[in-house]
């Protein structure tokens, strides 16, 4: 799977089926789907990294199988906003909540604000850990960048919660709360977030930056 196909941005449906039924088909960029796959289950709290047996590519995505197939309950769809293409399962009214404030290393956030990993064209995400860039990724949608790259760490054995994560675009109330399902403790972004953002990320100890 590539990311371009004749110079353009390869979008396209992925479909993600967990133990064999059917997940969600995202529109995306087709690099790093193993990724995106370890991301989204954990942004969601669906399934975490941890209980997941095995990640294999398909024809049409990837299935993911899971250690404990009867554990697994698929929630309810959500609608959010600026998912690119993708349906948010998390429960309204289950708010994550960090265990403490973790304060932002200031050589962190100079590093964060003058790297050039985010490319210019579409949504990009990426993740510092102990001053140096762990993971990037981008895509059409901001959600899907930052499940690639909460998937990256996780797969390198890297805690989401000992990282920093950037993103291109606005911060939204969503993309908050997928942060604290990865138990990411610093948001950062040059644009300003929205208001809910700001209120869920203070209810749930995040540390927003901007």
């Amino acid at each position: 799977m590539t990311a371009f196909q004749n110079g353009l941005l390869n979008e396209q449906p992925v479909s993600l089926t967990v133990n064999g039924r059917g997940l969600t088909t995202v529109m995306m960029l087709k690099d790093m789907a193993e990724e995106f796959a370890a991301g989204y289950l954990t942004t969601e709290g669906i399934v975490p990294y941890a209980d997941i047996e095995s990640v294999m590519l398909t024809k049409t995505g990837v299935s993911v199988l899971t250690k404990n197939p009867f554990k697994v309950l698929l929630p309810k769809k959500n609608v959010v906003s600026g998912c690119g293409g993708t349906a948010s399962y998390l429960d309204p009214e289950k708010k994550p909540v960090l265990e403490s404030w973790i304060p932002v290393p200031k050589h962190i956030l100079d590093h964060v604000f003058s790297s050039r990993v985010i490319k210019a064209g579409g949504f990009g995400a990426a993740a510092f850990a102990d001053g140096m860039v762990a993971a990037c990724a981008e895509d059409i949608g901001q959600f899907t960048a930052l499940d690639k790259v909460v998937g990256r760490l996780l797969i390198e054995g890297i805690p989401p919660e000992s990282a920093a994560v950037l993103v291109s675009g606005k911060v939204t109330a969503e993309l908050v709360r997928k942060c604290l399902h990865a138990k990411i403790s610093v948001l950062a972004s040059k644009l300003p977030p929205t208001h809910l953002a700001a209120e869920v990320a203070k209810n749930g100890k995040l540390s927003l930056v901007y």
